[in-house]
């Protein structure tokens, strides 16, 4: 198995697990012996248990789902919550774990939260709120080591403002709601109906992949569950949804921190390779407009100067310039810690050297 970080192996299941409950890009009916009470497409018979087991084409399919839809959209106006397992056994390329999702869902105040853990990898969290923005938890190990430099270890969460952000956009690009499930979940399946009321929609993909959504006996997608056994490993994951008011509490602002003043901290990690950067990049750039000829000291300061502004524009990090015998230093201090690297850019007939300070 490759070893593999927490974040990528997050990553990794949170795309395994949204990825295979999808609609079946050509299904078809179980392969399987056809059950008792079964008859051709859009027909039915009771079996001599309660269940009835039809047939659906692609078309009755789409219908069927459209109707689930609708009900799980009203069912969920008011809120609604998925909670997920998985379980991924691939040893010859991404590993094998499992572990949990949910999402939760306040359309009232415009809240929504998931949080996605890998056994042996640990968690990570999001939030959202409409016409605020996102709330994602700290976990990647150079944040946690900025965050530490900057005295903030009681932050947990990074928080990235936009005004823009709609809770039904959000939602659709981060959680499998039941309706966006059942919706685009449209070929031929079969159903098998039960006495109370509650049926289930079978189909298996052309990769083998057997995916069964459960609807509840009021017409609301209740669950879902899918299995693929490949040469490449086995993949489990069952999803069951929950109607109804659902409480989110965002993140408190001493456990919060800018995104923005977060990457900062981070980017101070490397506060030397950043202005030894830059020293080297104004080096060769005074090397090349030399030209091969004796390096001027006054046209070294100026190209390096230059380099510095531009570095400044777009770079956390802040360098400073000045003169010295000889050419420039370039340098920055740690906002935090206080310390401060620097390095020299000095004319050498024709050649520049650079040289920590």
């Amino acid at each position: 198995m490759p070893v593999l970080t927490r974040p990528a192996v997050l990553l990794a299941a949170a795309s395994v697990a949204a990825g295979l409950i999808v609609a079946p890009s050509a299904a078809y009916a179980s392969p399987q012996s056809p059950a008792a009470g079964t008859t051709a497409s859009g027909a039915a018979t009771a079996s001599g248990s309660a269940d009835v087991t039809t047939t659906l084409s692609a078309a009755e399919m789409a219908a069927a789902m459209k109707q689930v839809a609708a009900a799980s959209t009203t069912a969920g106006a008011g809120g609604w919550r998925a909670d997920q397992n998985y379980a991924v056994d691939a040893p010859d390329s991404i590993g094998s774990f499992s572990g949990t999702s949910t999402s939760v869902v306040d359309p009232v105040k415009g809240l929504f939260t998931d949080t996605f853990t890998t056994a042996g990898y640990g968690s990570v969290t999001t939030f959202a709120a409409a016409g605020r923005g996102v709330y994602e938890s700290v976990g990647d190990p150079e944040q946690v080591a900025a965050l530490k430099m900057m005295k903030r270890t009681p932050v947990k969460y990074a928080f990235t403002a936009d005004t823009t952000l709609t809770l039904a956009a959000h939602v659709a690009e981060n959680a499998q709601s039941p309706e966006s499930v059942a919706a685009e979940f449209t070929d031929a399946a079969t159903r098998v109906t039960h006495a109370d009321g509650t049926a289930d929609y079978t189909a298996v993909d052309q990769e083998g992949a057997f995916v069964t959504l459960s609807v509840g006996a009021t017409g609301v997608l209740t669950g879902a569950h899918a299995e693929l056994e490949g040469e490449d490993g086995a993949t489990e994951v069952t999803l069951a949804y929950a109607y109804g008011p659902q409480s989110v509490t965002l993140p408190a602002a001493s456990a919060t921190i800018s995104s923005a003043a977060l990457a900062t901290g981070v980017a101070y990690l490397s506060m030397d390779t950043a202005v030894r950067t830059v020293a080297n990049s104004g080096a060769a750039a005074a090397r090349k407009a030399a030209k091969g000829k004796k390096v001027k000291v006054s046209a070294l300061r100026t190209v390096v100067r230059k380099s510095v502004t531009a570095h400044n524009r777009s770079a956390a990090v802040a360098v400073k310039v000045s003169n010295v015998t000889g050419g420039v230093k370039v340098q920055a201090t740690n906002p935090w810690t206080r310390k401060t690297t620097a390095y020299t850019v000095k004319a050498s007939g024709t050649k520049v050297v650079v040289k920590k300070a």
